[in-house]
């Protein structure tokens, strides 16, 4: 092979990175667990958008990532409307301001239908769960 030819070439890896794929999004649903149990929402919305990198890589550029992205933008912008994150913190004997309250929850909200989302996306690429199909055999 001369180098002129060397580009011109097809390539096949000889590695897949699925499997790398499918341990970084195993790393970042397990921070979203932890981000989210913790009431960190400004840490569990960035371990979001890091799924959505993830995934969206995965999507035909022309058809599937720009429906899809439309979807994932109107709900950044629903988080927009509800202001900056205020991460949990113990009130201890004082009050917890209504306002933040309901903006945290309204926030929170938004952020578990952001979460169920990329799932379903995960799931839709063949990321996530593997539904049963009566009709195969599964011999692969």
């Amino acid at each position: 092979m001369n180098e002129d030819n060397a580009f011109s070439e097809s390539k096949v890896s000889k590695y897949n990175q699925g499997m790398f794929i499918v341990a970084r999004l195993d790393e970042l649903w397990k921070k979203t667990h932890l981000h989210a149990s913790n009431h960190l929402f400004s840490a569990l919305n960035d371990d979001l958008d890091r799924v959505w990198c993830e995934i969206a890589r995965n999507l035909k550029e022309d058809t599937d990532f720009k429906t899809k992205k439309e979807e994932f933008d109107k709900i950044n912008g629903e988080l927009v409307v509800e202001g900056s994150f205020q991460d949990f913190k113990p009130a201890g004997w004082n009050k917890v301001d209504k306002s933040i309250e309901e903006k945290r929850r309204k926030q929170y909200n938004i952020l578990m239908k952001k979460e169920l989302f990329l799932r379903r996306l995960e799931n839709f690429l063949g990321l996530g769960n593997k539904w049963d199909d009566e009709s195969s055999d599964d011999m692969d």
